[in-house]
């Protein structure tokens, strides 16, 4: 048996109560999971950036071949990348010249053929090209789209 001089003694020191311990236990396991949220978060967000940065070397690559490797025709076409990862649609359609033909008012050659459609050579043709690149589900967030023009000399067969 302990004497009571003891259980003074016990009695005097101070320490953590049960209470105590279970709230500090609380507060430390909330700020864990508040932790490993925030990396989940930044794990995944840096992932997302990764995918967005390889679509967009894809769609630039795209773009940069675009009319040297065949002809650009006006229209839509779609493949694939990178094993089927990524999906990418590319639309060319003819721009219309933005500089207006000059007017005249004085017809200086009253005999001349009206032009009536014909397609000057000496001028290049503008394309507008508009590239989607998307992958995984094709949400806004997994999408990267580009547009550029393009100005190329018609050759015969365009004409």
């Amino acid at each position: 048996m302990r004497s009571a001089n003891s259980y003074a003694q016990y009695r005097n020191e101070r320490g953590f109560t049960l209470l105590e311990v279970l709230v500090a236990f609380a507060l430390l396991s909330t700020a864990a999971v508040l932790l490993l949220g925030l990396l989940s978060n930044g794990l995944r967000d840096v992932g997302m950036a990764e995918r967005r940065g390889e679509a967009t070397l894809h769609a630039r690559s795209l773009l940069d071949n675009a009319g040297r490797m065949e002809r650009l025709r006006p229209g839509s076409r779609s493949g694939a990348m990178d094993s089927g990862r990524y999906r990418w649609t590319l639309s060319v359609t003819r721009v219309p010249d933005p500089i207006p033909a000059p007017i005249i008012e004085e017809d200086p050659n009253p005999n001349a053929v009206p032009n009536d459609g014909v397609m000057d050579t000496s001028e290049p043709v503008i394309y507008r090209l508009d590239l989607r690149v998307s992958w995984g589900a094709a949400t806004p967030a997994e999408t990267v789209e580009l547009s550029t023009l393009r100005a190329l000399y018609p050759l015969p067969e365009d004409l």
